[in-house]
């Protein structure tokens, strides 16, 4: 039922979509979180949570409006006779679609909060006709307003649910408004009345304004953590989220490869076309390789010209084949100004009870090997930290990889020169 997932649990909550095919970027794991790098979907995710409450409020409300019409049964109340009933016919309707997956959260969410509001509404309307001149206050039923404003700034934005509550208190107060001054008019109005009517309204008017200050409070909160995991220049994730989301992983064993990935001679782009064009070529490269990911699958920038995939419940053999593909797709891009870059990948794999660090040296020496043997290619690191027979052939020159940018060195480099990034 509600609009976002606080930065504790899962986030855009605070979202950032990234502009190519890839899952949104999700908030990173809280220290009292479960983070799970199976789902990282907080759109799903979130979704989940909004089904799950409204499965478990929905009965609640039905069951509210049954108990009001029981404890009225003797003296049953003109609007509660029919209303209530159409109330609770409504929820149970909703609920019973959405259990069933017909409807859409959203739906059921704006539908419930709609009927329930014109109720309160019409409730408020009908007690000024017999229960405000006969015990000279408003009933009880306006406690419940309170409880729909608080609701709306669950369900809703904070600048929608103020938008939503500001026209709810408009009504209320046109309402209220128009039977004051009917009052007055046949000289019924006293003291009493007005000073129950004035609190009601300022006390709706002030909660109003407290949620929305508190909504918005919150929203910058989120911004600014949000901003500590995220690479400003590729929206990716930093290194921050990365580690946090990886030891989180590892800590409830879960199975996944990781690539490790640097740009070939990116130095020689800044030197060559300045730092603006090494900055497009980075932003570049974080879009066509997140194109080849799916899911719950990610890429952050690790730190420089290196970057790293996380790939939820693959071997390494698949990581492979992943970043021979991303590897090739990159090598066929032509940057403006710079021509084609390469690059170098290492793979490693998860293995049960290894620690961040060893994982990561592993893939990084499976990346200085890529390195070493030519660039614009993909090692996978042995279990041990060795390499595989197969990865320590060179790669074959394929017509896919193209032309070699300007900016590469040619084969008569000095060999300490050619073992540089």
């Amino acid at each position: 039922m509600t609009h976002k997932i606080t930065v504790a649990s899962k986030i855009r909550g605070v979202i950032i979509e990234r502009k190519s095919s890839r899952s949104p970027f999700v908030e990173p794991p809280g220290p009292d979180d479960t983070p799970s790098i199976q789902d990282v979907s907080v759109a799903y995710a979130w979704t989940s949570v909004k089904r799950t409450t409204f499965l478990m409020v929905g009965p609640l409300g039905i069951l509210a409006c049954g108990l009001a019409l029981l404890a009225q049964w003797h003296s049953m109340d003109g609007l509660d006779r029919y209303a209530l009933p159409g109330l609770s016919a409504v929820l149970l309707l909703l609920t019973l679609l959405l259990a069933v997956r017909r409807i859409k959260v959203a739906f059921a969410t704006l539908t419930s909060f709609l009927a329930t509001t014109a109720y309160f509404l019409l409730a408020l309307n009908h007690q000024f006709a017999w229960f405000v001149p006969k015990y000279q206050m408003l009933s009880e039923n306006t406690y419940w307003f309170s409880v729909l404003y608080a609701t709306a700034f669950i369900a809703f934005r904070t600048r929608h649910a103020f938008r939503i509550c500001a026209v709810i208190f408009g009504l209320a107060c046109v309402i209220c408004g128009y039977h004051l001054l009917h009052l007055r008019t046949e000289r019924l109005l006293n003291d009493r009345m007005l000073a129950s009517t004035l609190q009601f309204l300022f006390s709706s008017a002030v909660l109003v304004l407290a949620q929305y200050a508190v909504g918005r409070l919150r929203h910058q909160l989120d911004q600014v953590k949000v901003a500590a995991y995220l690479d400003v220049l590729t929206g990716l994730p930093n290194r921050r989220y990365a580690q946090q989301l990886l030891e989180r992983s590892m800590a409830q064993h879960r199975p996944f490869a990781l690539v490790m990935l640097d740009l070939d001679h990116f130095k020689a782009v800044n030197d060559t076309f300045g730092h603006q064009a090494g900055d497009l070529v980075l932003r570049e490269t974080s879009r066509i390789i997140s194109r080849h990911l799916s899911g719950s699958q990610q890429m952050v920038r690790w730190g420089g010209e290196e970057f790293v995939l996380i790939l939820p419940g693959l071997k390494k053999h698949e990581g492979k084949a992943l970043a021979e593909t991303a590897r090739a797709d990159l090598n066929a891009h032509v940057f403006d100004e710079v021509g084609r870059i390469s690059a170098s990948f290492g793979v490693a794999e998860y293995l049960a009870g290894e620690r961040l660090d060893t994982l990561m040296a592993r893939a990084d020496a499976a990346l200085y090997a890529a390195k070493r043997q030519g660039r614009n290619g993909v090692r996978v690191a042995m279990d041990d930290g060795r390499l595989t027979r197969m990865d320590l052939v060179p790669p074959e020159t394929t017509p896919a990889d193209g032309p070699v940018s300007a900016v590469i060195p040619p084969p008569d480099t000095p060999p300490d020169q050619q073992r540089s990034r």
